[in-house]
């Protein structure tokens, strides 16, 4: 398996270009299906739809420019796709026109980019934790488990461990607002 690796690597070490689009495409696979699945709104059309884009994107991939956006330009050729699957399907009951279509896909992009920035935020302000509370969030929310379970696993107070979960929360939430305002400014 590691020699198949090599094989995609250039003379230079750096990643081929099937590499680098499986990457990239494995990166923002969630965010153009969430895109393509709120302007469909039928799971079944959008993973066809996500086929068909992810095969478009490849088949164009010599003219995605690095250092760009993979996202916009992914999102770009699936808004294309949306707007040839609704032409393909005017029969259907339930039309929409093509500045509807925009409209969708303008707030679907915007939400996305509001949820990277606040996923962002999130990961800075976890690492400011001490290893302690990194541990407790990660047992509560990474792997699920409840407070009893975590209090009964670390020989503490059920009690005590929701007053620390509370105190977390809120300086999580305090300091991933000082976060995006410093990085960003506000959300409109």
């Amino acid at each position: 398996m590691e020699s198949d690796f090599r094989e995609n690597l250039t003379s230079e070490g750096h990643p081929s270009k099937d590499e680098l689009f499986f990457q990239l495409f494995m990166t923002y696979q969630r965010n153009l299906y969430a895109f393509i699945l709120a302007s469909i709104h039928n799971y079944a059309d959008a993973n066809d739809l996500l086929q068909e884009t992810a095969t478009v994107m490849w088949r164009k991939f010599d003219q995605f420019k690095p250092g760009t956006s993979f996202l916009a330009w992914g999102i770009a050729i699936a808004h294309t796709q949306v707007l040839k699957f609704f032409n393909e399907h005017k029969r259907s009951r339930i039309q929409f026109d093509d500045s509807l279509v925009k409209e969708l896909a303008d707030t679907t992009m915007t939400e996305m980019k509001q949820a990277a920035v606040l996923t962002e935020a999130l990961r800075e302000c976890m690492k400011k934790l001490s290893p302690t509370n990194q541990k407790l969030l990660q047992l509560r929310y990474q792997e699920g488990k409840s407070v009893k379970a975590i209090a009964s696993s670390l020989g503490k107070p059920v009690f005590g461990l929701y007053k620390a979960f509370a105190r977390l929360q809120d300086a999580l939430q305090v300091c991933i607002e000082n976060t995006i305002k410093r990085s960003e400014g506000t959300f409109e």
